[in-house]
């Protein structure tokens, strides 16, 4: 299969990119696409997830690979980059969420597709048109926008309206995927298992919409 390098990242925390991305591996990985994740935060928190998972399940076979990536060693982040680039499938990347490491530079620059999970709320709205901003002068890769625990209630119509709006001017610049709702399924995501149907319910919209485009 050919080779795609896909982020996950925004500089606004508590978007659930983590939780997404490793979402997304178990379901391309049920859908037979090759698939690895590499994490590149700092909290390592998708590594760490796995790991504690297997120290519970060591009987279970992982359906995808985890790997860190050290962003902070410039060389070798080159290094690795080149490697992943000859994987043959889709390389899903854990982003740390922040625009001071230089050396993120080298990852996006090797994107063909960055995931940025979004709320509507306004301090993430304005965290990720900096964060777009930035990244379009570094990347050429395509722009994927998940709104991610929505809640899908009816809101206020000024609250929609503002949600319209900034699907707008999203669209303008990437594609905005189905909404993926608030959902304490979602958030109890694993490494190890199948997605529950209630997980897949929800996220497939979004995610088949993906594999689409990438």
């Amino acid at each position: 299969m050919e080779n795609k390098i896909v982020i996950f990242s925004n500089i606004k925390g508590g978007v659930g990119k983590t939780t997404l991305c490793a979402l997304f591996a178990s379901y391309l990985a049920e859908n037979g696409v090759p698939v690895i994740t590499i994490d590149a935060d700092l909290q390592a928190s998708l590594y760490r997830h796995r790991q504690r998972e297997q120290d519970v399940a060591a009987d279970v076979k992982a359906p995808w690979n985890v790997d860190l990536l050290d962003t902070a060693d410039s060389k070798q982040l080159k290094k690795v980059m080149e490697q992943l680039k000859k994987v043959p499938g889709i390389v899903l990347i854990d982003c740390p969420g922040n625009l001071n490491d230089r050396n993120l530079e080298y990852i996006y620059k090797n994107a063909d597709t960055a995931i940025i999970p979004i709320s509507f709320d306004p301090d993430t709205v304005d965290a990720t048109g900096i964060f777009i901003k930035a990244l379009k002068s570094v990347s050429k890769a395509n722009l994927i926008f998940i709104p991610n625990r929505i809640i899908t209630s009816e809101r206020k119509s000024e609250e929609l309206r503002q949600r319209a709006q900034t699907i707008e001017l999203l669209g303008l610049v990437g594609t905005v995927m189905p909404t993926v709702k608030q959902s304490v399924a979602v958030k109890r995501y694993t490494t190890l298992y199948p997605l529950e149907k209630t997980q897949l319910d929800i996220v497939e919209p979004a995610f088949r919409k993906i594999m689409e485009i990438i």
